[in-house]
């Protein structure tokens, strides 16, 4: 058995030398065999250090009795134990979950927390029949192919040494060599989805196929998981093309964070990479279902405008674009921001970011920051042409900007090439023309003097003609990261 979980160590690269692991010990069979092979494999593998972590849940009279147990066993072994309490009940009503679930949330907190100090891998008994009772539970509920892939051996510093073990070989170690554990009384009845089908399903599934159910199913999850993973690296490279970054000019970012992904590229993607574009473009979120998938993708063939709500998300048609942003308790309101009044030099901080304005070049002036901001970008204005208070803000009616008329950035279909260089722009207008959306207008912020715009702070950085920098009077405007 050691030989297997050596193997199984090595391949998913669960350990490394110099590595302190926490052995999640609940007292039963599986935890008690995974630290006893631990304490034997610590020397060839060099693990540093080797300590427990057992949560008491409270669910049961017994629990008491399963800490003294679980105390007893590290005591014997010499091995460091943090033992944590955990109020399952209420966790579960406070967060609208069964007791199973509130359970497995607050053991994974708790192993964290015991983890943490010491920067330490955690690990768990999992092994390959729990693995089989999570994928037929999983496609019961109408999982897709990652929840068909079912425990992954390694998520992150959670390692699962015993996953290519079946239940009756860890036993087997358990009676070869004389170790003692605990029998959850709760395993034995059916109150619980698992144990219905651990008792009940595989059990019959065997009897109607006449063939090894748990075996035949961990080979399947083994080839989903290779058929997963090539199809997670197909869409990583299309979601860096959906995607559409910033103009590298962009320097201010102000705004409430966003993903906007090209509609045409996504539509012209297969349906099982376009989901997974989708899920990749929101990384934070984790029960996101095949439905809210759909509800996003359904936007790529309504009007400009159409909205989205899902858990945790906003999905906003714009254009010949999705946007993607985080949901908020005012329903993706644009956020207030109040003018500020700018002299010349001055230094405000706004969110993360420090916007200074000095009569020097950037090089030779920096905030004062402890923490070394970061020069973003910078802007040079001519200030013989400044009348006036100039303010950050954002958008009032009457706003304009002066352009050149061979501006990139201009619409050829607003100009008169036989009119002068330089014409007035309403700002509208120039929103409409870069088909800015609708609910971004009010929270892009301006450099104003009056209702002349000298700057518009969106991903263009597009700045006016009039105050260009043609003289030796000027002033500079600079971003800086504070992070």
């Amino acid at each position: 058995m050691q030989k297997i979980i050596l193997q199984t160590i090595r391949t998913h690269e669960m350990i490394q030398e110099g590595d302190s692991i926490v052995v999640g010990l609940s007292g039963g069979a599986d935890s008690v065999a995974l630290l006893h092979v631990l304490l034997q494999l610590r020397e060839e593998l060099g693990i540093k250090e080797i300590t427990a972590a057992h949560i008491n849940h409270g669910l049961r009279e017994a629990a008491a009795a399963d800490e003294e147990f679980v105390q007893k066993l590290c005591d014997t072994c010499n091995i460091p134990l943090q033992i944590f309490y955990a109020d399952v009940r209420t966790y579960a009503v406070e967060n609208s979950l069964g007791i199973e679930e509130a359970g497995r949330k607050l053991r994974y907190l708790h192993l964290q927390e015991a983890a943490c100090s010491s920067n330490a891998k955690i690990a768990t008994g999992h092994h390959q029949n729990d693995n089989v009772e999570t994928v037929i539970m999983n496609l019961a509920r109408g999982a897709g192919l990652s929840g068909l892939c079912g425990i992954p051996p390694v998520n992150g510093n959670i390692i699962r040494p015993l996953i290519d073990l079946t239940r009756e070989e860890i036993e087997k170690y358990i009676h070869a060599h004389g170790l003692k554990y605990i029998t959850d009384a709760s395993n034995l009845t059916d109150e619980y989805t698992r144990n219905r089908v651990r008792h009940s399903v595989l059990p019959a599934l065997e009897s109607a196929t006449g063939i090894d159910t748990v075996q035949t199913i961990a080979k399947n999850i083994a080839q989903l998981c290779r058929d997963a993973e090539y199809l997670d690296t197909v869409a990583h490279e299309a979601f860096s093309d959906c995607v559409i970054k910033p103009m590298e000019a962009q320097c201010a970012s102000f705004g409430t964070p966003h993903t906007t992904l090209d509609v045409k590229k996504l539509t012209a993607l297969h349906p099982a990479i376009s989901t997974r574009v989708i899920r990749r473009a929101m990384p934070h979120l984790t029960n996101i279902t095949s439905i809210n998938t759909n509800a996003i993708l359904s936007l790529a063939v309504k009007k400009s405008g159409s909205v989205v709500h899902i858990p945790g998300i906003v999905a906003r048609k714009e254009y010949s674009n999705i946007i993607l942003t985080p949901a908020s308790s005012t329903d993706n309101a644009p956020p207030h921001f109040a003018p500020i009044s700018l002299s010349i030099p001055s230094v405000h901080n706004i969110k993360d970011q420090t916007i200074s304005l000095t009569k020097t070049p950037p090089d030779k002036f920096l905030p004062p920051n402890p923490k070394k901001p970061k020069l973003l970008c910078t802007k040079s204005f001519d200030y013989g042409m400044v009348i006036g208070t100039i303010s950050l803000r954002t958008r009032k009616p009457g706003d304009k900007i002066i352009l050149h008329s061979t501006h990139t950035l201009v619409s050829s279909s607003t100009v008169n090439l036989s009119t002068p260089k330089t014409f007035t722009k309403k700002l509208q207008d120039y929103f409409t023309d870069k088909k800015t959306p609708k609910h971004k207008r009010d929270s892009i912020l301006l450099l104003a003097c009056g209702s002349d715009i000298l700057w518009i702070m969106d991903e263009n950085n597009l700045t006016s003609t009039k105050y260009s920098p043609q003289a030796d009077n000027l002033f500079w405007v600079s971003i800086w990261s504070d992070t």
